[in-house]
C-alpha cells in the first residue's frame, strides 16, 4: 500500500520541464480576438472585393460623349471627369464615392490601434505576471502533494518525533502562500484595468463612428450616382466643338452601397460584444480556483463583489489560460472524487484511495502476466 501510494504521489508531481513553460499563453481574450478579427479583417476583405470589381469592370465612371467624339476622346473624357469629381460644386460629397475603399482601409487601421496598444503596453507585463502566477500555482500543488506523500510515508513507518519534526518543516511551506498573497495585493492596483478599458473604449468609439459614417454613406449612395461634368476648362473654355456639360455615372456606387450594408451590419453586431468585454473584469470572480482550495494553506481569495482592479484582470486571463495549468487538471480530478464521496472525505484519503486502486490494477496486470508465462512454458515444451 505504501509503495503504491508513493507511486501515485509521484504521478501527480509535476515534472521539471526541459523547455520554457506556457508557450501557448493567451494574452488576448477570445471575445477581443473575435472583435479584432471581424472589425479589421472585414474592411480589408471588402476592399479586395471593391478592387476586384474595378478590375472586372475596367473603369469606375461612365460618361456619355457626343457623337463627334472619337474613342480616344471618350476615354480622355472619362479620365478627366473621374479626376474632377472632388471639384463638383453641385454635389461636393461625390468625392466619398471615389475614396470609399480608402475609407474602409482607414477604418481597419483605426480599429487595429487598440490591439496594438494593448500588445505593446500591457501584454509584456501581463505575460510575465501570468507566468509567475501559473508557475506558483503548479509548484504550490506540487509541494502539497509532497506534503501528503510525507504524511503517507510517516503513517506507515517512522517514530512520532521524526514525524512531528517533518510536519513542522513541511508545514512551513504553507504558512505564506505566495501566489495568493500576490493576487490579493493587486486589489489596490488599477494600471492594467485602465489600459484594458481604454482599449475597449477606443474600439467602441471607433465602431460607433464607423457605423455613423457607413449609415451616412448608404444614405448618400441612395440619392444619386450621376453628376454633370464641365469639359470647358483651361484651353477648351472657348472651344465650341466641345460640349459644355456631359452626364457621367459612377459605376461602382451600387457595389459600394452593398459593401456598406454588410460592413454596417457586422459592426452593429460587434458593438454588444465590445460592451460585454468591457464589463468582463467587473463580473470576474475566483470561483474557478476552487480546486486549489483542496490544498493545505490555500484559502479563498475573497472576491465576493465584482470590482475593476488588476486582480480582476489577472483572474480574467488566468481563467482564459486554464488549459496551460497542469495542476488544475489533476486537482479537478480530486475535486470530482471528493464531491462524489462523503463529507468527511479529505484529499489525503482520496490520494490513498487512488493508491489502492493503482495497487489493484498493478497486481491484476502482474497476475495476468504471470499466468500467461505459465501457459506459454508448457506450449514451448
Amino acid at each position: 500500500m505504501a509503495v503504491a501510494t508513493k507511486y501515485v504521489f509521484s504521478d501527480f508531481l509535476l515534472k521539471d520541464p526541459t523547455e520554457a513553460k506556457y508557450k501557448g499563453l493567451r494574452l488576448e481574450l477570445a471575445v477581443d480576438k473575435i472583435v479584432t478579427l471581424f472589425a479589421v479583417g472585414l474592411p480589408l476583405f471588402l476592399i479586395s472585393l471593391a478592387y476586384a470589381q474595378e478590375v472586372a469592370v475596367g473603369t469606375q465612371i461612365s460618361c456619355f460623349p457626343p457623337n463627334n467624339f472619337t474613342w480616344w476622346q471618350a476615354g480622355y473624357m472619362d479620365s478627366f471627369c473621374w479626376a474632377a469629381i472632388q471639384n463638383q460644386r453641385d454635389d461636393p460629397q461625390l468625392w466619398l464615392h471615389k475614396f470609399f475603399p480608402y475609407t474602409l482601409l482607414s477604418l481597419a487601421i483605426l480599429l487595429y490601434v487598440p490591439a496594438l496598444f494593448w500588445r505593446f503596453t500591457a501584454a509584456p507585463r501581463l505575460s510575465s505576471d501570468l507566468n509567475f502566477i501559473m508557475e506558483e500555482l503548479d509548484w504550490f500543488s506540487d509541494r502539497s502533494i509532497r506534503f501528503a506523500k510525507s504524511l503517507a510515508s510517516f503513517d506507515s513507518k517512522g517514530s512520532p518525533e521524526d514525524r512531528r519534526s517533518a510536519l513542522e518543516l513541511t508545514e512551513g511551506c504553507f504558512t505564506y502562500p505566495l501566489v495568493q498573497q500576490y493576487l490579493k495585493t493587486n486589489r489596490l492596483s488599477r494600471s492594467l484595468v485602465v489600459k484594458y478599458l481604454t482599449c475597449r473604449g477606443l474600439t467602441l468609439l471607433t465602431l460607433l463612428l464607423a457605423c455613423s459614417f457607413l449609415g451616412y454613406y448608404i444614405h448618400l449612395a441612395s440619392l444619386t450616382d450621376e453628376f454633370p461634368c464641365d469639359l470647358r476648362t483651361g484651353v477648351l473654355k472657348n472651344d465650341s466643338m466641345v460640349p459644355s456639360v456631359v452626364q457621367c455615372k459612377l459605376v461602382g456606387v451600387g457595389v459600394f452601397r452593398l459593401l456598406s450594408y454588410i460592413n454596417l451590419g457586422v459592426y452593429v453586431l460587434l458593438t454588444p460584444l465590445v460592451v460585454y468585454a468591457a464589463i468582463g473584469p467587473a463580473r470576474q470572480s475566483s470561483n474557478f480556483l476552487r480546486p486549489y482550495e483542496l490544498l493545505p494553506g490555500f484559502g479563498a481569495l475573497g472576491v465576493v463583489t465584482p470590482f475593476y482592479n488588476d486582480l480582476s484582470i489577472y483572474l480574467l486571463f488566468l481563467e482564459e489560460n486554464l488549459s496551460e495549468l497542469k495542476s488544475f487538471k489533476c486537482l479537478q480530478v480530486l475535486e470530482l472524487l471528493q464531491e462524489a464521496g462523503d463529507e468527511g472525505f479529505d484529499t489525503k484519503c482520496l490520494l490513498c484511495t487512488l493508491g489502492q486502486v493503482k495497487t489493484d490494477v498493478l497486481d491484476g496486470k502482474n497476475a495476468c502476466q504471470h499466468k500467461k508465462k505459465k501457459e506459454t512454458k508448457p506450449a514451448e515444451e
